[in-house]
């Protein structure tokens, strides 16, 4: 209750507050800077939910009726409220009714009120009955409550998605195509749970996966699989047994259709991206690696995606990579390959005589580079 009044809730496994509204990360140690002022990080996420998000009254009392349990004039009454305005003055704004109409109003909702806090009460004592005093369901509990925005913003009228949206969003995100990895996790909650989507397609509906299993799937897409199996419990794509012995996709998940995986693979095929010689250069001390690709922007994620995972053959490159992390490494394009429009092309040979040029010039090996002989 405390944080969704608040507006934020903290993840102890990862060291963050996380905004309730949008999902953005702020995370505990850093320094926040806004207006030439200086921020740690809890009080930045407050500035930033005051600042892009106006006030948490106003997002929650946004909700559609089927969350909130709240009529149109209901809702219009408490604005007024909050507002500060007297009976009177509501009941001109309003144009009708008396100020006891209105005074009947804020009995009826004060009842509400009462009664919701019973009901809280009640589930409580059934929780604490049912785990018996367990901390772990106790605490499972908590970040169900803090997990509440997501649900709310998945279920919310104006959470629809086009067929457009969806497809704009996997060519986005899933550069290297449908069932490769992701360049990023989104920061905006309907790209989440479009991206979140796609990736529920790779588990069979029916099956029981342990989280093992769940992990070794989902670190295929994303370094941090934690995140990403959190967001699929917390947008309800994904449920599992209370001490995590288990997990499934639920019943009410659609799985992506046959001719709209089709319609997906043709507009991967129709998507023209830059294809060439690229390096990779060390900031800190010159080293190169030289390589090629038919997708320069895809093969850029690869790399840092297996760089990070450490499933890199050149465990020297690897080594510097995480020693110094990932903002001291620079992808630069060194020559761009044009398709031609017409005649017959060999893509493939074309790059393997563009590459062995480039490395016979630059010699990217032993000190000077990654390349291996």
């Amino acid at each position: 209750m405390e944080e969704l009044k608040r507006g934020y809730t903290w993840d102890e496994s990862t060291d963050t507050f996380i905004c309730l509204i949008c999902g953005d990360l702020f995370q505990k140690g850093m320094i926040y800077r806004a207006d030439d002022l200086y921020y740690e990080a809890e009080k930045f996420t407050t500035l930033h939910i005051a600042n892009e998000h106006g006030s948490m009254f106003h997002y929650l009392i946004g909700l559609n009726k089927k969350l909130t349990g709240l009529s149109d004039l209901q809702k219009n009454l408490l604005q007024l409220f909050y507002d500060g305005h007297s009976d009177n003055e509501i009941v001109s704004k309003l144009d009708g009714g008396s100020a006891s109409t209105i005074r009947n109003h804020r009995f009826a909702l004060r009842e509400k009120e009462k009664q919701a806090r019973l009901f809280v009460a009640i589930m409580d004592l059934l929780e604490k009955k049912n785990s018996s005093g367990s901390k772990k369901s106790e605490r499972t509990s908590r970040q169900h409550a803090g997990a509440v925005h997501r649900t709310v913003a998945v279920r919310d009228n104006n959470f629809s998605i086009t067929d457009k949206e969806y497809q704009d969003t996997i060519l986005k995100y899933f550069i290297e195509g449908p069932d490769g990895p992701i360049i990023s996790f989104p920061g905006k909650e309907k790209k989440k749970f479009i991206v979140l989507q796609h990736i529920v397609s790779r588990f069979k509906a029916g099956r029981r996966y342990t989280e093992k299993e769940v992990n070794a799937q989902l670190e295929q897409v994303y370094a941090d699989y934690v995140t990403l199996r959190r967001y699929m419990i917390e947008y309800e794509l994904m449920d599992r047994e209370p001490d995590g012995s288990a997990y499934w996709i639920k019943e009410e998940v659609t799985p992506m259709s046959k001719e709209k995986r089709k319609e997906l693979l043709l507009a991967y095929k129709e998507t023209k991206r830059p294809m060439g010689i690229y390096q990779i250069r060390n900031t800190v001390n010159g080293k190169i690696f030289i390589g090629s690709s038919r997708n320069l922007d895809g093969r850029w994620n690869r790399h840092q995606f297996e760089l990070g995972m450490g499933m890199e053959r050149n465990k020297a490159f690897e080594s510097e990579w995480k020693e110094l992390g990932d903002k001291q490494f620079a992808f630069e394009t060194l020559e761009l390959l044009e398709e031609r429009m017409e005649g017959y092309q060999d893509i493939d040979q074309e790059l393997e005589t563009m590459l062995a040029k480039w490395i016979e010039k630059l010699q990217p090996f032993g000190e000077r580079g990654y390349n291996l002989l």
